[in-house]
């Protein structure tokens, strides 16, 4: 408990939609909902908002089951967790919206911690917290996001190092993966996630884009907790560089090549960086022969397929500016 809790009864709590998007994982699921029932926010000011998107392990009925108060949103086919999180959103009513993936568990401290940051901080649009690795509860996943332009090289900031208490007052990031509060406002400025062109993968870093071109400012809150379930970066590289299914493969790829087609500041930086995401591509299947097993080939397939369709998008996205 916070020394300044006392403090937080000033806070006119108000209230936050949380958006779950959700596929095949429901006792993940169920472990995510039940820490957000107990964390320390008054209960009536949360509005829990799970977007299932089409999963086939009785998601559903059982969320429905075990928390009435929860809205459960299905849609009929699967559209990936932009367009779920978009969904989510268009439902929502919340004056700032959480938006979280499936695999986590909160801190009970992390809502209030970040609306109270976000109350103060009217020119915050994006907030998120400190994010753990669930099965090394001190070692940080992911504390804030650095990204080359030039590179296309992405830096989680914190990645797999002890928390000693290095990240203590917020900073700025280019995104967040995962978790993060939205400001409802934001969304009337800048639009909702571009599940057209980022249905998954980059979604997160284009949408953060938007709202730092939009004036606004995406923040890292120290005091804010959370803990994601995957795997330590010793015990998987595939899932760690998004190998392990075609379909992560092929949009990591081709994301990649058309964010920064997108993004980059001028003709020089963008060549370099699609350069770059070539050499990338390459990195990433030498990875794949040697560490993928299963399904080796069509992961492969995926991504050269993701570098020619990434490039025939890009002058469009540039010349569009992918609306």
């Amino acid at each position: 408990m916070h020394m300044d809790h006392a403090k937080d009864n000033k806070l006119d709590y108000p209230l936050v939609s949380v958006v779950i998007p959700t596929h095949n994982r429901k006792k993940k699921l169920a472990r995510l909902i039940k820490s957000i029932l107990e964390c320390n926010y008054p209960k009536n000011k949360l509005e829990i908002i799970v977007v299932d998107d089409a999963s086939t392990d009785g998601t559903y009925e059982y969320i429905n089951k075990l928390f009435p108060q929860v809205k459960v949103v299905r849609n009929s086919e699967e559209k990936l967790p932009a367009e779920s999180r978009n969904i989510g959103m268009r439902t929502s009513k919340g004056k700032y919206i959480f938006v979280i993936d499936d695999d986590n568990i909160v801190d009970k401290d992390a809502i209030r911690e970040l609306v109270k940051f976000m109350e103060k901080h009217p020119e915050v649009g994006v907030a998120g917290s400190i994010m753990y690795f669930l099965s090394a509860p001190k070692k940080i996943w992911c504390a804030g996001v650095r990204r080359s332009y030039w590179t296309t090289l992405t830096k989680l900031i914190g990645f797999n190092t002890i928390d000693n208490g290095q990240y203590r007052r917020p900073y700025e990031s280019e995104d967040f993966p995962n978790a993060f509060m939205v400001r409802r406002e934001v969304l009337k400025r800048v639009g909702l996630f571009n599940s057209k062109l980022f249905p998954i993968h980059y979604e997160e870093a284009d949408f953060c884009q938007r709202v730092s071109r939009a004036g606004y400012k995406v923040m890292v809150v120290p005091t804010a907790k959370i803990w994601h379930d995957i795997p330590l970066p010793e015990q998987s590289r595939v899932s760690t560089l998004h190998l392990k299914s075609p379909l992560r493969a092929y949009y990591a790829v081709r994301n990649r090549i058309l964010f920064h087609a997108i993004w980059s500041k001028n003709v020089i930086q963008r060549f370099v960086a699609l350069l770059a995401s070539l050499i990338v591509t390459a990195y990433y299947v030498l990875t794949a022969l040697k560490e993928v097993t299963s399904n080796r080939h069509e992961v492969i397939k995926s991504m050269i397929k993701g570098v020619i369709d990434g490039f025939k998008m890009m002058n469009k996205c540039i010349s569009r500016r992918c609306s």
